[in-house]
């Protein structure tokens, strides 16, 4: 993200975040932090609790970082399984807010659903691309790679460039038909539980 400022606070223009994702068993996990922990750039833990405000269109999250003591609110404007790019805009706010902002975004929008968790990540670089290895409760073990880029000319590279890292490290990417219907197991499963505890 390229940073601004505006009136004393930072704030984060518009990017597009080109990403893919792949699911990973804890051994495939396992065998890739290894080998990226030998071969890649190490950026750090960045343990997040987040909550999902999940529409057709779009996604909006209130997240808080606990390993870095921070916060953001984060509006992708492409729905998961819906392309592999996401123009993204980011705002940070102090941490001590982050129920305050909840609150807020919960009151102004209508979204399909709610899904809040928690996220273990660890991030690096690797030739170029930004890969995250996580685990969550509703994705298991699993990664993301990432490049992010200004406007949608350079997508066609970005795709090839993660595309081929992935192949490197025998990464099998995902699908959007497989992050869609993936997504809406996860959201099935929300809803139920959900259900059941009200």
């Amino acid at each position: 993200m390229n940073d601004k400022t505006f009136l004393g606070v930072v704030y984060y223009s518009a990017m597009y975040e080109i990403e893919h994702r792949a699911l990973l068993t804890e051994e495939s996990y396992k065998a890739l932090a290894e080998r990226l922990a030998h071969e890649a750039t190490l950026l750090g833990t960045d343990d997040k609790e987040v909550s999902y405000y999940i529409f057709s269109d779009k996604l909006l999250k209130v997240v808080r970082n606990t390993s870095k003591g921070t916060a953001k609110i984060s509006l992708k404007l492409t729905a998961l399984g819906a392309g592999s790019s996401f123009q993204e805009f980011e705002v940070p706010f102090p941490e001590d807010s982050f129920e305050t902002m909840k609150s807020i975004c919960e009151s102004i929008s209508i979204p399909d659903q709610v899904i809040t968790g928690t996220q273990k990540r660890t991030n690096y670089e690797y030739r170029g691309v930004e890969i995250a290895l996580k685990w969550s409760e509703d994705w298991g073990y699993h990664a993301e790679f990432e490049i992010m880029i200004s406007n949608l000319d350079g997508k066609e590279v970005a795709d090839a460039r993660i595309t081929e890292i992935a192949k490197n490290l025998s990464v099998s990417l995902m699908t959007e038909e497989e992050i869609s219907a993936f997504l809406a197991n996860v959201r099935s499963k929300n809803r139920a539980h959900k259900k059941e505890t009200s």
